[in-house]
């Protein structure tokens, strides 16, 4: 009898980090995103010799998240509906009926999803805070603008 075994993180789930960019960020690389994923990838990417110079430019690019106030938002959105679970740190959204497995933490200079879907029912929220979001999958070249998503049906 054949056993099936998923980590944590799950078999293909994908990852998605979010970035609240600092507004005069937004407004340059906001037709140019191609640019701002490079940036992003690099700095993912980066050596432990340049790691100094790493943090440096990726505080100059980023605002910091109030850890406290978005994770309480999510909370009040989602706490009333079956599909959502949240332990200490992570907000579990478990939708059988859109098989969707998403699982979002919240950290001091990121938004962090795990989800087994291509669109996370979290991306709602968050796009509902405002348009300074970029979202990178790093492992599959993925990036775009909170508010840029567009759903194909």
């Amino acid at each position: 009898m054949p056993v099936f075994y998923y980590d944590h993180i799950g078999d293909d789930m994908r990852t998605f980090y979010i970035f609240c960019m600092k507004r005069e960020f937004v407004n340059l690389y906001r037709e140019n995103s191609n640019s701002l994923f490079c940036i992003l990838k690099h700095l993912y990417y980066m050596r432990k010799q340049e790691l100094e110079y790493g943090y440096q430019l990726f505080h100059q690019l980023v605002e910091k998240i109030d850890k406290t106030k978005l994770d309480r938002e999510i909370y009040i959105k989602y706490h009333n509906e079956m599909v959502y679970s949240k332990n200490e740190r992570e907000h579990i959204i478990n939708n059988l009926y859109k098989d969707e497995i998403s699982i979002l933490t919240i950290k001091k200079t990121y938004i962090f999803i795990q989800t087994n879907k291509n669109y996370s029912s979290f991306f709602n929220i968050i796009g509902n805070l405002g348009d300074e979001y970029f979202v990178c999958d790093f492992l599959n070249q993925d990036y775009f603008w909170i508010n840029d998503i567009k759903i194909l049906v």
